[in-house]
């Protein structure tokens, strides 16, 4: 039953503060006695972030689970088990880092709490303004992505929910407190009339406060890259745990229900590394008032106009993808660029190249390892 009048702005679902639900936050509350929230960077279906600083005033990213969550989440123990001491990859700096963890009892219940290194931006805020991408920006950022995937892979974790927004970026080499957020967009939380108000909500919600843009005019190679956003990451262990991906990146398997393994991550990746080079999404699919099935099948229609056809899939994806570069992309960074995407981009899965094949693809030659 509702409990407060609709907000309509890009917050996340109010009647999510309940018994089990969000932990209710404000601008200037102080968690764990040493984290003082300034600042609100994300939201999900599971849980809030906020950018926060500590007590030596450094600048830090602090997710707060839903309690109803925390217990289950398989988050913490994937990103203790990729900081283990002694662990040694190239890839160990492109994968989000543990700085803390710690529970917090709220009114809604107990929360999970973690505590990243603030990153600037995300892929999603990184592809609104259609900036044109060159091609040493998309072999850059690729090299990067790989890296921390061939991390979780090495560790035989699937990812399963690559997609834009939980690509994060920052500039290498930058300081602490650098993160400049927008002024904050509060929407106030109202109780509807004859319902009893209590301490499960907050006075008001806080829309994202990332600048878009933000990092537009950066050289592509002082961006460092950093996969985040492990809570939907699986082990070999549990694979009859169905993926929760977002839809337009599901891998064919997923959207047929049919058996799937960490090859699912590399059809995301080539999904993702498009979207990044073009600002667009590789299948614009709608989903609103569609059921599942309407989307599968228009998700299946798509996917197969575009890559079904073999005799024709190279040259029809080849002109798909250059009417949305930039003129000056270079005719062989194209072909190359095609080669590296359909090689992820393969119906089979058995086709798909591993990430250490990927590594070594001509498209990524020249990128000096981060």
């Amino acid at each position: 039953m509702p409990r407060f009048e609709t907000i309509h702005g890009i917050v996340e679902p109010v009647e999510g503060y309940r018994l089990g639900g969000y932990h209710p936050v404000h601008l200037g509350d102080t968690l764990d006695g040493r984290y003082e929230v300034i600042g609100k960077l994300a939201f999900g279906q599971s849980c809030t972030v906020w950018l926060a600083k500590d007590q030596d005033d450094h600048q830090v990213a602090l997710k707060i689970l839903k309690a109803d969550v925390s217990e289950a989440s398989r988050e913490l123990s994937t990103l203790l088990r990729l900081s283990a001491p002694g662990a040694d990859h190239p890839g160990q700096n492109h994968v989000i880092q543990l700085l803390d963890h710690f529970h917090h009892d709220g009114p809604n219940g107990t929360h999970l709490c973690l505590v990243f290194p603030a990153m600037i931006s995300n892929g999603e805020a990184m592809t609104i303004r259609g900036k044109p991408r060159e091609a040493e920006y998309v072999r850059n950022i690729s090299k990067q992505i790989l890296l921390g995937l061939d991390l979780l892979h090495a560790a035989d974790i699937a990812h399963c929910d690559l997609q834009p927004a939980s690509i994060l970026f920052t500039v290498a080499g930058l300081t602490q407190n650098e993160l400049l957020l927008q002024p904050p967009e509060l929407s106030t939380v109202k109780w509807l009339e004859g319902v009893e108000a209590d301490s499960s909500a907050p006075e008001y919600l806080v829309a994202s406060q990332i600048r878009r843009g933000e990092l537009d005019d950066a050289d592509a190679s002082t961006l460092l890259v950093r996969i985040g956003d492990l809570g939907g990451a699986i082990s070999s262990r549990n694979r009859d745990t169905v993926p929760v991906a977002p839809s337009a990146l599901r891998a064919p398997e997923l959207i047929h229900g049919e058996p799937w393994d960490k090859t699912i991550d590399i059809w995301a990746l080539g999904c993702l590394i498009f979207e990044l080079a073009t600002n667009e999404p590789l299948f614009p699919l709608g989903t609103f008032g569609l059921g599942k099935d309407q989307i599968d099948r228009e998700h299946s229609r798509l996917i197969n106009q575009l890559l079904g056809d073999e005799k024709r899939t190279r040259e029809h994806f080849t002109r798909y993808l250059r009417d949305r570069l930039p003129t000056d992309f270079g005719g062989e960074d194209l072909w190359l660029l095609v080669s590296f995407l359909l090689s992820m981009l393969q119906i089979e899965p058995k086709k798909r190249l591993s990430v250490e094949k990927l590594l070594s693809h001509p498209f990524l030659m020249g990128v000096v390892d981060g």
